[in-house]
């Protein structure tokens, strides 16, 4: 039987090494590895998306991003790995938790961890991950690869298949010379990954651009931005999880962005309560021309979110959505402040 993997990430090394004692006491086929921050699991994640069936994440690290400011990071990078929040602070990230409870988390312990409370709620969470939901996910990762490794070109093949639609939509916006400023790729905001972002140049009115990208070719999409959101490939349905991966990350950019420009404004002593000063933001999620999102309900999604096909985003669609979007008359001093800012 393949062992199954479990996480400790924690800045206490006493901590880790406790709870993996208690783990490997009453687990056979299990094996344990070790993180003691955010950045250290992050790279792991992204290196082996499919490795961890179970993290026990911790939610202050000191200093940095906390382990909720890094879930949606590990939601698309690794979708199938259980979370179980930890934290000595319940009464300080209580409503933070409460916020992420059933979307990006399995369960939620404090310290300290009693022994039985910790071997319950890791069974409970192994098994979970075995379910016919994460199974499911699987499916779609299997398709994806296979996707890949059907593309006659070796280079392409090791690039991949979303990879190679991510560089088709980078170098049309790079040839919007004449309404962004020059866009930047995997770009990271406070841990939420967005594929490309760009700004508008002058005279239009100062907006982020933020652009994500998906693979699903010749796929039909069924749902709404509310709503479960199903990917059907030949009949067959690939996915059906509610809101993953479509509407929920150009949400979590939006919101990521919004948060990073006003903090970068506050420093630098501007009043964010001020519209004067406050750019307003435009999510474009771009599909391949192949997907089919006629079945997408899209009334309850946020206004400032577009979601069109590759061939349908043109410059002069980015000058009439910036120019229906609530205009903002900001000056070059707070322009180029964000632009050297929000993308450090």
């Amino acid at each position: 039987m393949e062992k199954k993997i479990i996480a400790l990430t924690d800045d206490d090394s006493n901590i880790r090494n406790a709870l993996e004692r208690t783990i490997l006491k009453h687990f056979d086929n299990v094996e344990v590895k070790q993180f003691s921050s955010t950045l250290e699991i992050k790279k792991f994640l992204l290196n082996n998306p499919n490795t961890i069936n179970l993290l026990i994440l911790d939610i202050h690290f000191g200093v940095g991003e906390t382990g909720i400011d890094i879930l949606p990071f590990i939601k698309q990078t690794a979708p199938s790995v259980q979370v179980i929040l930890l934290s000595a602070m319940e009464k300080t990230y209580g409503e933070s938790v409460t916020e992420v409870a059933g979307d990006m988390i399995f369960d939620f312990m404090s310290k300290p961890v009693t022994e039985t409370e910790l071997i319950v709620k890791v069974k409970k969470a192994l098994r979970a991950q075995e379910n016919s939901l994460n199974k499911t996910v699987q499916d779609l990762q299997s398709q994806n690869t296979l996707l890949s490794s059907m593309l006659d070109n070796k280079q392409q093949a090791q690039t991949g298949a979303g990879r190679m639609f991510e560089e088709e939509i980078f170098n049309k916006v790079s040839q919007f010379n004449k309404v962004i400023l020059s866009p930047k790729k995997n770009v990271v905001i406070l841990g939420q990954e967005i594929d490309v972002i760009a700004f508008t140049k002058p005279p239009l009115p100062f907006a982020v651009l933020i652009f994500e990208t998906k693979y699903f070719p010749n796929a039909k999409l069924i749902g709404s931005a509310n709503e479960d959101t199903k990917i059907i490939i030949d009949g067959k349905e690939i996915l059906s999880e509610k809101r993953r991966n479509l509407f929920e990350q150009t949400d979590n950019q939006f919101k990521q962005v919004s948060k990073k420009i006003e903090k970068i404004l506050k420093e630098n002593n501007f009043n964010i309560r001020d519209e004067f000063y406050r750019p307003f933001i435009q999510t474009f999620a771009v599909f391949t021309d192949s997907t089919d999102i006629t079945g997408l309900d899209l009334k309850n999604s946020n206004r400032y979110t577009k979601f069109l096909k590759a061939k349908e985003l043109t410059a002069d669609l980015i000058i009439k959505t910036v120019f229906a979007s609530p205009k903002r008359n900001v000056t070059e001093q707070v322009k180029n402040l964000i632009l050297e800012n929000l993308t450090k």
